[in-house]
């Protein structure tokens, strides 16, 4: 059972349009998974640029990054963002409705350890830059 957490700050503006957004992409009518196949941390799955997978616990239950060396990119999904969907506020910093905000801070330090020249959050603007600096700046704010 997910746990139920806090939603934190939030503007009126950026959060209307996040939900507008999830409207227009269909977010209330979801699909369903029809089929699974399990990965968990270090696995090279068997695609092009062969992608590692990157364990990333905190935000949610079985949050993992991509690394995918070929391209010098790590995907990190909701582990951080570049730019916060409920305040519009841009820059480096933890994603909201995470988890376990501990667990998400400890996920940083793997994340600093992969190297890479682009991380790409789920939320924001591709960051050019080490995963170290921007876990660096995640943790400054």
């Amino acid at each position: 059972m997910k746990p139920k957490t806090p939603m934190g700050p939030s503007r009126f503006g950026p959060m209307l349009g996040f939900f507008a957004y999830g409207i227009r992409k269909k977010a209330l009518r979801p699909i369903y998974v029809k089929e699974v196949q399990e990965i968990t941390d270090g696995d090279v799955l068997d695609l092009p640029g062969a992608p590692v997978i990157i364990g990333m616990p905190g935000h949610s239950p079985g949050s993992i990054a991509v690394h995918i060396p070929l391209v010098d990119a790590v995907f990190v999904g909701d582990a951080l963002t570049t730019r916060h969907v409920l305040t519009g506020r841009d820059g480096a910093q933890p994603a909201p409705f995470t988890d376990d905000p501990e667990g998400a801070d400890g996920s940083l330090d793997r994340l600093a350890g992969v190297s890479a020249s682009w991380v790409l959050p789920g939320h924001g603007a591709p960051w050019h830059g080490s995963p170290s600096d921007i876990a660096a700046a995640v943790r400054a704010t």
